[in-house]
């Protein structure tokens, strides 16, 4: 054994210290002892007696005791579910068997039924659209039972945002609008007096519009061109594209060959088209093809708007509402397709096209 000097004491009598934690400071050098204390304490061997061993003594100094560990129920579920329904205290084999909770069930299934105890049924419906913590909103409400009421009031005062994920065709129309942002355009807004189409009432301002506008594409080789990987594409048909909105869903369906067909064509492609887009039936031999296109909003009162030109067209044109006989329509052209004097040349033949009533009434 080796002499010692107890320099420092670092906890007090009865402390309870983390395992490894020092507790005492001892100075083996007794020299350098002396000079701290003055005089070395001896620290000497006890005597064992004979015979008997020396008795191990276990201190444990902070033990940490390990989780409680969760008994899980019976029943077939997931490993989640089954943890969340031991910590629930629900009887997981007993709800099934009541056809409470579905077999074999899952997390959701278990968070599904604990929280109709809170919430009824219509409650839970409008919760499922929100990003809302359900037991939150149980313990900012504070009622026994919530109802459809409670929670819309709470959606209000909170000003909760409904979360949407948008269609695979409404992803299709964001990415194609992005794509429009980077087309350098210009607008030309221009009156046409459509007195003698509303005359007409056999058929809808809209296909006389897109006839009328095939048949004037015809001598403008420009409007029928797109500007497509560093190279212009001239096609020979008058291929109209038209704006249809169903519900919260835009589509962009294609009338080809205009020039070649009549009017009752034309309409009855519109017409086909928008029944087609009502049933999300379009194929994409519908939806490919034009180089110009068509949204009319006259039908709402909407006077006068500047719409956004689809990618790989040359132009788009917003069909205001007639007053007096005249309508207000906002063109949006491609720059690097159609400069401002083959635009302004367009816009004056359709002009003079809707004047001529000979040309007007030969439309069938």
């Amino acid at each position: 054994m080796r002499e010692g000097v107890l320099v420092k004491i670092l906890a007090e009598e009865g402390e309870e210290l983390p395992v490894g934690q020092p507790i005492a400071v001892i100075e083996t050098e007794v020299e350098k002892a002396k000079e701290k204390v003055g005089k070395p304490v001896e620290i000497k061997k006890e005597e064992k007696p004979a015979g008997k061993k020396e008795e191990k003594v276990d201190i444990k100094v902070g033990e940490i005791k390990p989780p409680e560990k969760i008994k899980l129920p019976e029943g077939s579920a997931s490993p989640s579910a089954k943890k969340l329904a031991g910590e629930l205290g629900l009887n997981l084999k007993e709800l099934q068997e009541k056809g409470e909770i579905p077999t074999p069930a899952h997390e959701k299934d278990i968070k599904d039924y604990f929280y109709k105890k809170f919430f009824t049924k219509s409650a839970l419906d409008i919760l499922r659209g929100y990003d809302l913590d359900p037991e939150e909103v149980y313990k900012e409400i504070g009622k026994k039972r919530i109802d459809k009421t409670d929670l819309e009031r709470y959606i209000k005062a909170k000003n909760v945002p409904v979360i949407q994920k948008p269609s695979d065709i409404q992803s299709v129309l964001i990415k194609n609008l992005s794509k429009s942002t980077q087309i350098p355009v210009y607008y030309i807004t221009h009156q046409f007096d459509i007195s003698l189409i509303l005359k007409q009432e056999k058929y809808t301002v809209t296909a006389y519009i897109i006839k009328i506008f095939g048949d004037v594409m015809q001598d403008h080789p420009k409007v029928r061109t797109v500007y497509r990987n560093g190279m212009f594409y001239t096609y020979p048909s008058s291929n109209i594209s038209v704006a249809i909105s169903v519900g919260e869903e835009l589509f962009n369906p294609t009338i080809k060959n205009v020039e070649t067909k009549s009017l009752k064509q034309v309409y009855e492609d519109l017409q086909n088209l928008r029944e087609k887009s009502k049933e999300k039936k379009l194929t994409v031999e519908d939806i490919q093809g034009a180089t110009f296109s068509i949204s009319n909003l006259g039908m709402f009162g909407i006077k006068q708007f500047f719409p956004v030109i689809p990618p790989f067209h040359s132009g788009i044109a917003g069909i205001g509402t007639a007053v007096d006989g005249i309508i207000s329509v906002s063109f949006t052209f491609d720059h690097r397709v159609v400069n401002g004097v083959q635009a302004a040349q367009f816009v004056i033949d359709l002009e003079k096209k809707m004047k001529d009533q000979k040309y007007v009434k030969s439309l069938k």
